[in-house]
């Protein structure tokens, strides 16, 4: 680390009693809500949407190399060793590098170069997509990892695409990944879709490279996540999925503190919304069009179900052991632990600590007598409408971070459909306007009208119209690159050529900085 960076750093650490106890930006709600973020650091802009090699070897040492990496990219801003906020000059698709794969005849396995995926390993980062002109940030072909604290990611679309050829055995790109380390985390109006694996995934204990940690304070919001990829033509393998938080078997690793609110999950498989954590809140979300298991709660996790809608699509299996169960409670590990010795399935040892209330389930569009939980027995494949009543608690958790703003049910489904993912930009007057693409709208039409375009779900994205054309917006005035625009500037009488103005706490604000107060649509 160069001295420069290092006194950066070193002013920064002792700033940060200031920043602290503030919400992540404005109505930022959840587990993660206090996360700093990158206030008060550097601002980086990104101005190029490509993704390239910094040396010809292109190998994964370089690429994790922040010094090599190519200034204005994606990867450049996200792998900086200082606290940051990162803005955008471009709007368009960033086609990450591809992991370069093949077939080892000797040991009959695929060997992985794993090049594209982002690995954010130094904290307090906040990634504003909101600051792209019209049409917004589109990250194609791989994804990004979080192993750090303080990060939040906002008004991102991560549509990964179906890429590569399919192994048996194959490690799929991981779209988003919460892993180890990762502890006051926001991922808030960002959208997901086409991935081969989970949209989001929050994993801990061992990893592929031999690390091992936890992940704990973290918060899922206004995020629209859906159509995953099957990893066959025919359906087998992986499933397509939403969201799974798990961890390796070893109960020390497992996450805590996971919060999950008002965010639409449509036309995935299974795992949409999977806790197999210590302590986890599920709150106002739309699940919509799952094929079987749809939500699993499994072994001794402590959960909030408050104010839930699970909605049977076409491809909802009809039966109820499968399909129709919207919220599935796996036995506790204890009972299987030989059957399966890693523990990605049942969760902790132990059993389940609930708190439900105000959670529906329709069919065809209409509330069900159909009931919405399931014991559901791993062995026989089947449910059981039998739960013991210590299960459940008489009371809701208390919120660690911001508590949620909990709205009735069908009050949720109002405002997820109208606000969930990236739907939003900012104009140069710092007005939030509309900037929802037409597969997010397809989406949330798919939801309204209890419908979907396929008979099955896709392997590619080109089976459901593929990539759509993005739109070009103007970039507003910014002189001096600070991530605020001139006009912004100059009504609150900042100097639009001095750059120092935005990292400065504004008067009145309770210690946001005049860059938070800009990029969070604040008036």
């Amino acid at each position: 680390m160069n001295q420069g960076i290092f006194w950066l750093i070193w002013l920064y650490l002792i700033a940060i009693p200031a920043y602290a106890g503030l919400p992540a930006f404005p109505g930022a709600e959840g587990a993660g809500a206090d996360s700093l973020g990158g206030r008060g650091g550097q601002v980086l802009v990104v101005d190029r949407l490509d993704d390239p090699c910094p040396t010809k070897a292109c190998s994964t040492a370089d690429l994790a190399d922040p010094h090599q990496l190519i200034p204005g990219t994606l990867r450049w801003a996200l792998m900086q060793p200082y606290p940051r906020t990162v803005v955008f000059r471009v709007s368009g698709v960033i086609e990450l590098l591809k992991d370069e794969l093949t077939w080892n005849e000797k040991t009959q396995q695929v060997d992985i170069q794993r090049l594209g995926n982002i690995r954010i390993t130094s904290p307090y980062l906040t990634v504003a997509g909101q600051t792209a002109p019209a049409g917004g940030i589109t990250i194609k072909n791989n994804g990004v990892s979080i192993l750090t604290h303080d990060v939040q990611l906002r008004y991102l679309r991560f549509r990964t695409g179906r890429q590569l050829p399919v192994f048996a055995g194959q490690q799929t790109p991981e779209t988003l990944m919460l892993s180890n380390q990762a502890r006051a985390v926001m991922i808030d109006h960002c959208s997901f879709s086409w991935m081969p694996a989970e949209g989001v995934s929050v994993y801990t204990g061992e990893l592929w490279d031999g690390s091992k940690g936890t992940a704990t304070d973290l918060t899922l919001s206004w995020n629209l996540i859906g159509e995953g990829l099957v990893r066959h033509e025919d359906g087998r393998g992986h499933p397509s999925a939403a969201f799974m938080s798990g961890y390796d078997g070893d109960p020390k690793y497992a996450a805590d503190r996971l919060s999950l609110h008002h965010n639409l999950l449509v036309h995935s498989q299974k795992r949409n919304g999977d806790l197999l954590t210590k302590q986890g809140q599920l709150i106002n979300n739309l699940i919509y069009n799952w094929q079987w298991l749809p939500t699993v709660l499994a072994g001794a996790v402590k959960a909030d179900v408050i104010g839930n809608t699970w909605k049977a699509g076409p491809i909802t299996a009809a039966d109820y052991d499968q399909g129709l169960g919207g919220l599935h409670l796996v036995p506790a590990a204890r009972e299987r632990k030989q059957q399966d010795p890693d523990g990605w399935w049942d969760g902790l040892p132990g059993d389940p600590s609930l708190f439900l209330k105000d959670n529906r389930y329709l069919v065809a569009g209409e509330p069900t007598s159909q009931q919405l939980l399931c014991h559901y027995q791993e062995r026989k494949q089947a449910c059981s409408k039998r739960m013991p009543i210590f299960w459940f608690r008489p009371q809701a958790l208390t919120t660690h971070g911001v508590a949620i703003t909990v709205q009735t049910a069908v009050e949720a489904e109002k405002s997820v459909l109208a606000q969930a993912g990236a739907s939003q930009r900012i104009n140069s007057r710092g007005q939030w306007v509309n900037n929802r693409d037409v597969i997010d709208q397809r989406y949330v039409d798919d939801y309204r009208m209890t419908r979907y375009i396929n008979k099955t779900f896709p392997f590619t994205e080109s089976e459901v119209g593929g990539f759509p054309v993005q739109i070009e917006g103007e970039l507003y005035p910014d002189t001096d690159r600070d991530g605020i625009s001139d006009h912004w500037e100059q009504v609150r009488g900042l100097n639009p050529a001095d750059a120092s103005d935005a990292k400065q706490p504004a008067a009145g604000q309770g210690g946001y900085t005049w860059l938070e107060l800009f990029i969070n649509g604040a008036q």
